[in-house]
């Protein structure tokens, strides 16, 4: 029975994420990461994110509000169909990322399915974050598999990660809350009339309600301010996820480029899991102090 190897590199490991993680495309690519899809649901009908139904094509059906989206964690078979890829191309052991099981059920599918294939092979790790802030522990994890790390090496970095990965998100409009009973109908319009925009935090797997400014401005300096207090001058990795509010992310971006010390920043969509809540316009800042991976 084969089981982890002490020491992992990138010839025998491969990284399994799910989409809601929001790796960007070009890293998914470069590390060889396959991605298992969450499932979009307009009605009846499911779409495979990122491979039955694209960003755009998600905004474009959200926008005309006929029918209000549900999104359902990857069934273990997309995991499972994802592990067999993995060992056909040659991997001998698997590490897995997902967004937090706070979050989604997605970790205990990975879970399910590798328990066909024989837990052993496998390191499952629960991120205990959402989007990018999953995400980015993923990429950490590829780029020391990269440069060859033994096993409590890896798994020390990333337990450092998680517990110091922070984030903050705003939305732009609250009709989302209201349409998925969060709120009532009349709390989010006078929400909405009196431009008032919700603060949260991204904290252990779940989304925490901290605060409330007025305008949108205010609110996007807001999200890169709290950052700010998190990692202090330490140099920072960090990633502005959007939905569907590409031009905000990009001033989000050059905003936190300016106030943190920024090693690595990139841009990327939250997905439809955190959209299909949200809203479109919602914006987040997530990321961790850089000198934990050194």
């Amino acid at each position: 029975m084969s089981t982890v190897a002490a020491t992992l590199d990138n010839q025998r490991t491969r990284l399994v994420v799910d989409s809601s993680s929001n790796v960007p495309p070009d890293l998914l690519a470069h590390h060889r990461m396959i991605e298992v899809p969450t499932l979009v649901n307009f009605g009846t009908q499911s779409y495979r994110n990122n491979i039955d139904l694209s960003a755009e094509a998600f905004y474009a059906r959200l926008a005309t509000g006929d029918q209000i989206p549900t999104t359902s964690q990857p069934p273990p078979a997309f995991f499972a169909e994802a592990y067999r890829q993995a060992f056909a191309d040659g991997a001998e052991q698997i590490m897995v990322c997902t967004v937090s099981a706070k979050f989604s059920g997605t970790f205990n599918s990975a879970v399910k399915a590798a328990e066909e294939f024989g837990t052993e092979k496998f390191i499952l790790w629960d991120t205990d974050s959402a989007s990018i802030g999953s995400g980015w522990q993923a990429i950490v994890a590829a780029r020391l598999i990269e440069g060859t790390v033994d096993r409590e090496t890896l798994l020390a970095h990333l337990a450092q990660l998680r517990q110091h990965t922070t984030g903050y998100v705003t939305v732009e409009t609250l009709k989302y809350a209201a349409r998925s009973g969060r709120l009532s109908n009349f709390q989010a319009g006078l929400g909405d009339l009196l431009q008032v925009k919700a603060i949260l935090e991204v904290v252990h797997g779940r989304f925490a309600p901290i605060g409330r400014v007025r305008g949108r401005a205010r609110s996007l300096r807001e999200i890169v301010d709290r950052f700010r207090a998190d990692v202090g001058e330490r140099p920072a990795n960090a990633a502005v996820a959007h939905a569907n509010a590409p031009a905000e992310a990009q001033s989000v971006a050059a905003d936190a480029q300016v106030r943190l010390n920024v090693r690595e920043l990139f841009i990327v969509d939250l997905g439809p899991a955190i959209a299909s809540l949200a809203g479109p316009g919602t914006l987040a800042i997530l990321g961790h102090p850089a000198d934990l991976v050194g």
